[in-house]
């Protein structure tokens, strides 16, 4: 993936992931986008790109 790229998949895995949370028996599927975004932010950081998203944001 384009360096580019990395602040905006990890911006839509994290909007994902609060909408995820808002569902009934969503459990797994709020497991699976946090491994997700963790490996996202890894790989920004192994290309030397900070992104600093707030982990309790409202969707509006």
């Amino acid at each position: 993936m384009p360096a580019t790229q990395m602040p905006q998949l990890i911006f839509a895995l994290s909007v994902a992931r609060e909408m995820a949370e808002r569902e009934l028996h969503a459990d797994m599927l709020v497991i699976l986008i946090d491994e997700a975004l963790k490996e996202a932010k890894e790989e920004a950081l192994r290309h030397g790109i900070l992104v600093d998203i707030e982990e309790e944001t409202e969707l509006q």
